[in-house]
């Protein structure tokens, strides 16, 4: 009698943990990039974060920013990774809200061609940029103002072609003159003989640009459910900063970069920390925002309309900050 009251006993515990899974409410996760900057995302997820805080995630990479939003919209996506660009569709109507910012400051570099050695040569040169209008785009945009350099006034030509990988080969090839690229990226370009201009991780240049936004709607149905996500990107974060998870960090990173050269992949993580190019506390910039909101108003003056303190929402991050959750998570997991 005692076997058939084993199996019993193990069959009950099968349906009791089936059906807490089943409990966990599912949410479906998407981002557009394809850098060492959305490691949090998926270090929550292969740590077994969103677990731990009862999400039940899905991970969705989308090829391109637009294609993402259409997802937040129709609802078939509740949260997105996304960049400051969202404020567009906002200024049309969408409900989106941003609740985290990950990422509030330009942090790529301008890498030109060899014959290139001042900002004011880049007067009449190609400039390649992923899209117009994104947040690569507006990085740049930002980077060349900083520069004094203005591409209408300076008939600087900007050029749709592609991802960091593209630009960085349309640059060798001499297809553009100039781009900006990430941290990783640029460093590769500088080894191939190419020369990095201004590091823009350095001028404090505010913009969003990996942030964590969803529609209001949601936001106002599940609450809890946003929160236990922040958690569990939050913590995410802290185990990405900390020097003694990263093997872990690297792990996760190389896999969704398919980068094998592990000697690359270590300076990637190290300029991922040392350019500050994520947040240790994530708030959703104002300022930022304000940065995003004048250069795309150009195009659409909608967007000078919108609300900026009623699209940044900073209370859920506030919340899980001033109760002590964030400095708890950095004694865990100490910082460089």
């Amino acid at each position: 009698m005692i076997f058939p009251a084993l199996v019993y006993l193990c069959l009950l515990a099968a349906c009791v943990t089936a059906e807490a899974a089943s409990a966990r409410p599912r949410v479906v996760i998407a981002h557009a990039a394809m850098n060492f900057r959305v490691a949090p995302l998926w270090v929550a997820e292969d740590q077994g974060f969103f677990t731990k805080y009862g999400i039940d995630p899905q991970i969705v990479f989308m090829r391109g920013g637009p294609t993402l939003l259409s997802g937040m919209m129709s609802g078939d996506i509740q949260i997105g990774w996304t960049a400051s660009t969202i404020i567009t569709p906002i200024a049309e109507g969408a409900d989106f809200v941003i609740v985290a910012g990950f990422n509030n400051r330009v942090t790529d570099s301008l890498v030109v061609r060899p014959n290139i050695k001042r900002p004011e040569d880049l007067r009449g040169k190609r400039f390649g940029v992923q899209s117009i209008g994104g947040g690569g785009w507006l990085g740049s945009m930002l980077g060349l103002e900083s520069l004094g350099l203005d591409p209408r006034r300076d008939d600087i030509r900007v050029l749709v072609v592609g991802d960091n990988t593209v630009r960085g080969q349309s640059l060798e090839s001499g297809a553009i003159d100039a781009t900006v690229l990430d941290g990783l990226f640029s460093r590769k370009a500088k080894a191939r003989g190419l020369a990095v201009l201004a590091d823009f991780s350095q001028a404090n240049l505010p913009m969003m640009n990996h942030l964590v936004a969803l529609r209001r709607s949601y936001l106002k149905s599940q609450p809890e459910v946003v929160e236990n996500l922040l958690r569990a990107l939050i913590e995410g974060l802290a185990f990405t900063w900390s020097p003694a998870r990263k093997p872990a960090v690297l792990k996760s990173v190389m896999r969704r970069l398919r980068i094998a050269d592990t000697e690359l992949a270590e300076e990637g993580y190290q300029d991922l920390l040392g350019s500050g190019a994520l947040e240790k506390k994530p708030y959703p910039s104002l300022e930022a925002m304000r940065n995003v909101q004048r250069l795309l108003a150009n195009a659409n003056p909608k967007i000078a309309a919108v609300k900026l303190e009623e699209l940044v929402d900073r209370s859920i991050v506030r919340r899980l900050d001033e109760s002590g959750f964030i400095d708890r998570l950095y004694r865990v997991y100490p910082p460089r």
